[in-house]
């Protein structure tokens, strides 16, 4: 028999579930490629100060990641409320798909964690930097059509895809640059290799959910494919972001692309 004071610690270690549906662990890619979008425009502007103190990061970086992350984590929220019960058939994320937290409280959560990202960006960038502000507002959309109907891009093939490659790989890293430099054609020449990257990425990671998706009536690029088809492609787009960033001198995203590949070839 438990005791009462066991049981009011077991109710107060259920709130650390709200703040795991948050996903933590999948704001570390996001920070790395606000991390680089914001290192490439300094190595461009100043190569022989391209190096972000660890120990005592720039303000307008440590801000700029603040405010992401909560845009990020309320649309992983998001993500996970709408796909409920296709993550039920492939038993993952089971925090929401098997009831462990509340509905009206993690949608609650995800209102806020959003709007407060928003609200931050406009009251502290949004005269000042318009672009930096319209990306964020950019990367908000794409995360929210990407889950919700009626446009819902992660159960149309191709288009998933395109969402993932552009809002993480692309977006993220123009938020970075944005954050300490104005938008340029370089911005968009220096993200290819990390939007190829994501790209790859991406496609692998709709293999495992195949059944879960089609049960659920989402066609994603790896149902559409199959697995075979879907892991030769994502090979391909791995190829092209080592060709594209051995092209553009591009070394850390080379390094990177390099030892995923024996990984992708498998």
């Amino acid at each position: 028999m438990r005791e009462p004071g066991q049981a009011d610690n077991h109710s107060l270690l259920r709130w650390f579930d709200y703040l795991a549906v948050v996903r933590p662990m999948l704001l570390l890619p996001v920070w790395t490629q606000v991390i680089l979008g914001y290192y490439h425009a300094v190595s461009q502007r100043e190569p022989l100060l391209a190096v972000i103190p660890i120990w005592r990061p720039p303000t307008q970086l440590v801000e700029t990641l603040v405010l992401y992350s909560l845009l990020a984590a309320g649309c992983y929220i998001v993500n996970q409320i709408s796909d409920r019960k296709t993550d039920a058939v492939n038993q993952k994320l089971y925090l929401i798909s098997d009831g462990h937290v509340k509905i009206s409280i993690v949608t609650a959560e995800a209102v806020l964690l959003i709007g407060n990202g928003l609200l931050w960006a406009i009251v502290r960038f949004g005269r000042r930097n318009p672009i930096f502000l319209a990306l964020i507002g950019s990367s908000a959309v794409f995360g929210l059509i990407y889950s919700l109907p009626p446009i819902r891009l992660k159960g149309k093939p191709i288009l998933d895809l395109l969402a993932n490659a552009v809002g993480y790989g692309g977006i993220a890293f123009w938020v970075g640059w944005t954050s300490t430099a104005s938008f340029s054609m370089e911005a968009v020449t220096q993200s290819l290799p990390y939007i190829l990257c994501v790209a790859s990425a991406f496609i692998n990671t709709t293999l495992p959910d195949i059944t879960g998706d089609q049960a659920s009536g989402d066609l994603t690029t790896g149902a559409l494919l199959g697995k075979r088809k879907a892991g030769q492609l994502s090979l391909a787009v791995l190829l092209l972001s080592i060709i594209s960033a051995y092209w553009l001198q591009s070394w850390f995203a080379l390094v990177t692309a390099l030892i995923c590949l024996p990984f992708f070839v498998r």
